[in-house]
């Protein structure tokens, strides 16, 4: 049996906003800017502008200034619901996990994103294990009011890797890596076999293998 690591956002699930001035894709944290208006969006695009300036010590302190943007303007419960409800798969996503043997891959999801989206992804693909970056908590009022975060993004994402080879005491060279973006970059350049969906360019020059059809998937594992 081998891991098969998956990120979440931009890889499960579709990236349908895109602010301008952004570099790195995400389906649901530039939802929210878009939700809570334009000062929000401009606020979100200078934070990605401070991280690509090496201005954040680490991808924790990046999630906690966009975290205040979102209590800032007023981010309330039934919103962040809303949106991760609406997230649309990427076509061929549910279809092709269902038909991955359990037996061969241990799937693992691994993401920058949101607990609450990953979470949907667990249901519908009957997935065992995710590792998300944030959570967030409400009041009965609807108001944000705290939340949970992960170092899960980034050179981060290969610390939940490592644990899981760990945990099914798999040797270092028993797993698979999926994902889409400039962030799976370091990821990608240690997994055994990794596969670009749709990648970013930085994530197309290091990959194994890149598809542009989901379903692909299932060819490249069967070789």
């Amino acid at each position: 049996m081998r891991l098969l690591v998956v990120d979440v956002e931009g890889t499960l699930f579709k990236t349908s906003i895109k602010l301008p001035g952004t570099s790195i894709d995400s389906t649901i944290w530039q939802s929210i800017a878009q939700a809570l208006g334009s000062q929000a969006v401009k606020e979100e695009v200078a934070t990605h502008r401070k991280w690509e300036l090496g201005e954040y010590k680490n991808y924790l302190e990046w999630m906690e200034e966009a975290i205040e943007i979102h209590r800032r303007y007023g981010l309330s419960q039934l919103c962040f619901s809303q949106l991760i409800a609406s997230a649309e798969y990427n076509p061929g996503v549910v279809e092709t996990l269902s038909k991955i043997e359990r037996s061969n891959y241990e799937i693992v999801l691994v993401s920058g994103g949101f607990r609450e989206l990953a979470a949907r992804a667990q249901q519908d693909c009957f997935i065992r294990h995710a590792f998300a970056a944030c959570e967030y908590f409400f009041e009965k009022s609807g108001r944000l009011s705290w939340y949970n975060l992960m170092p899960c993004d980034f050179e981060g994402k290969l610390d939940f890797i490592q644990l899981m080879l760990r945990e099914y005491q798999l040797a270092d060279a028993d797993w698979v890596f999926v994902g889409d973006g400039a962030n799976d970059v370091h990821v990608a350049k240690e997994a055994p076999l990794s596969v670009g969906y749709r990648p970013h360019r930085d994530l197309k020059s290091v990959v194994t293998e890149s598809i542009d059809n989901f379903q692909d998937l299932l060819v490249v594992l069967d070789r």
